[in-house]
């Protein structure tokens, strides 16, 4: 009786298991690929939420900033296939170098006079080109009949043969100006005489603090190079051009050296003083001193010629 139970134990206790195992819901592969596909659209969803609220973000960092022009820069730009010392353009009977230029700015905060109060640590290159178009729409100054007309690189004409192109450049005083090249890029400098113009909208640039609440600022803000102390802070500069910001904007106190230079010159001339009044000096003395001794010499001749017993008067 005994192993009849318990025969009869096992037989429950197996189609128990049996049971269980005939309830569990078996996932068809549509329906798991179905689900992955889910996934992946939320993952979608929520990367591209991110990069928005990020964009939002940075987009509402600048409200309440302004951007200032800083200074004008140029980039040589490499060549593997130089020809002659790294000038690798060919124009006018010489090989040339070719540059890129680009302006800075610094990001600022508008003290409600108009006048920007900067933040020099950070040195913002952007091309040239991108920078005055910025500028000019947020001036609203496109009148025409002046530089305006040469903010992208424009045929100029012909001489003897050679092709002219006007374009922004940098000024000696690191200005923003139109310069003459000879290539249709505005990468090759060429020593020609260009138009006379005003240079009214350049200045306004200049001196403009370019509030940013608009957004009239994010395209350049987003691409510019941010360099600090001559770094990207990317480190993606290849072409130097943060380098070439920190020598533009390195101010050189050359008053040490001129104090050097002065104290320099009042020790040669002290010394010169004083070696002539020592040649001088000298001089008169040897002189005195012949003086001396050749009256001397003349007195005693004088006495030997005196007739003994005469009188002396």
């Amino acid at each position: 009786m005994m192993k009849l139970v318990s025969l009869l134990g096992l037989a429950s206790v197996a189609a128990a298991a049996s049971s269980s195992a005939a309830i569990t819901p078996i996932i068809s592969k549509e329906t798991a690929v179905a689900h992955h596909r889910i996934l992946d659209e939320d993952a979608a969803e929520e990367e591209q939420a991110e990069e928005q609220e990020e964009d939002n973000n940075a987009a509402a960092n600048l409200a309440g900033y302004s951007i200032q022009y800083s200074t004008c820069l140029r980039t040589k730009i490499a060549s593997d296939d130089d020809a002659v010392e790294g000038n690798s353009y060919y124009v006018n009977g010489a090989y040339r170098a070719q540059y890129n230029q680009y302006a800075t700015f610094r990001l600022c905060t508008d003290n409600g006079n108009g006048k920007c109060s900067c933040d020099d640590s950070v040195e913002y290159a952007t091309e040239m080109e991108d920078f005055l178009g910025s500028s000019l729409n947020y001036l609203g100054g496109n009148g025409g009949g002046d530089e305006t007309d040469y903010l992208e690189c424009t045929y100029g004409g012909a001489e003897n043969g050679v092709d002219y192109y006007l374009g922004p450049q940098c000024s000696e005083e690191r200005g923003l100006v139109i310069g003459t090249f000879y290539d249709e890029d505005c990468t090759v400098k060429a020593s020609y005489a260009t138009p006379s113009f005003s240079y009214d909208m350049f200045s306004a640039i200049e001196s403009t603090c370019q509030d940013c609440s608009n957004g009239g600022c994010d395209d350049i803000y987003e691409d510019a190079h941010q360099c600090v102390n001559g770094r990207d802070i990317t480190g993606n500069d290849d072409e130097g051009i943060c380098s070439a910001a920190k020598r533009a904007t390195t101010e050189v106190d050359y008053s040490r050296v001129k104090n050097r230079h002065a104290g320099a010159v009042l020790f040669a001339k002290v010394f010169v003083g004083m070696l002539v009044i020592g040649l001088v000096g000298g001089a008169m003395f040897l002189a005195y001193t012949y003086y001396l001794r050749h009256r001397g010499d003349r007195a005693e001749h004088l006495v030997e010629h005196v007739p003994t017993g005469a009188a002396l008067t």
